[in-house]
């Protein structure tokens, strides 16, 4: 599993309604997708730093049960990623900001 830190803590409002939590982490590897048809830059797991942004279900807010991945080069990318997601972008407050 990766080291990671969690860098920011917001919420978005499932259905309008539900406060889901939301966060971006810090790690230091990117997982691979183990496919062997994909290129192998791509099928192999790698250390690099890197932020992911995490997701908690609206049945268990505070629950992010996926392993972090370093998906996005900068802090700045993830957020961004973020503030996109159409589900959420509307309702998405960071708790920093």
């Amino acid at each position: 599993m990766s080291d990671f830190i969690v860098v920011r803590e917001g919420t978005w409002l499932y259905d309008g309604r539900v406060p889901t939590g939301v966060r971006i982490v810090s790690c230091s590897i990117r997982y691979g997708s183990g496919d062997y048809l994909d290129p192998s830059e791509w099928q192999e797991d790698e250390t690099v730093p890197g932020f992911d942004v995490q997701w908690a279900s609206p049945t268990k807010p505070r629950d992010y049960g996926n392993y972090p991945s370093a998906v996005f080069p900068t802090f700045l990318e993830a957020v961004a990623h973020a503030e996109r997601a159409i589900w959420a972008s509307a309702t998405l407050r960071w708790a920093d900001a």
